[in-house]
């Protein structure tokens, strides 16, 4: 990690050493990981860096996130990995259908010793017993923004909220109903300076 990279972890994010030590980590796990196993398509630890592990943390700079969370379509652990590392008192929980994504999940949670993320090997639209349990419900790279909101509102409890991760062009295709109750923040990740947004849609949408 360049003393650049490190400098913003801790100026801008506000991470402890210990915190920044543990992102470090993280970092050298998907990179090992992602040699035999489809952790993510970016190679380099930088990539890896910027825009898995600090784009995952971005709700925590630019809106509010309650317990409990649920990571829907987690893959490997992203956004909960880094959001947990940061925000170690959040909850979540995390679901993904890939067995090996989510026995990656369940090793960096022992290899980093992380408490709190209870790692769900299941479809989605499978836990319907889950709707309305949650205060938070983030999507990365799990759905078009549309397809999200129907999917994923139903999780929601009465005040809850649900966070995309969206690209500028893919935010562009949230249906225009949707896009007049949606708060949607651009922002721009700091070293390759490309442009994300996240969408916030509140549950009475």
């Amino acid at each position: 990690m360049t003393q650049q990279e490190r400098e913003f972890l801790e100026k801008k994010l506000g991470l402890l050493p210990e915190q920044i030590e543990k992102i470090e980590r993280l970092v050298k796990l998907i990179t090992k990981w992602n040699k035999k196993t489809n952790i993510t398509g970016l190679k380099t630890e930088k990539e890896i860096l910027e825009e898995l592990v600090i784009d995952s943390m971005m709700p925590l700079v630019l809106t509010k996130l309650e317990s409990p969370v649920m990571d829907a379509g987690c893959g490997g652990g992203f956004p909960t990995l880094p959001l947990k590392i940061a925000e170690p008192s959040l909850t979540i929980c995390s679901v993904d259908s890939n067995r090996k994504k989510i026995n990656f999940l369940r090793n960096c949670i022992r290899e980093l010793n992380l408490e709190g993320i209870e790692p769900v090997n299941e479809r989605v639209e499978n836990l319907k017993e889950l709707h309305g349990s949650f205060k938070t419900v983030t999507s990365k790279a799990f759905l078009p923004p549309d397809e999200a909101v129907k999917a994923l509102a139903p999780f929601l409890s009465p005040e809850g909220k649900l966070i995309i991760f969206a690209t500028e062009k893919t935010a562009k295709l949230l249906e225009p109903a949707l896009r007049e109750k949606a708060h949607i923040i651009p922002y721009t990740l700091p070293f390759s300076r490309k442009k994300r947004c996240l969408i916030i849609v509140p549950q009475a949408v």
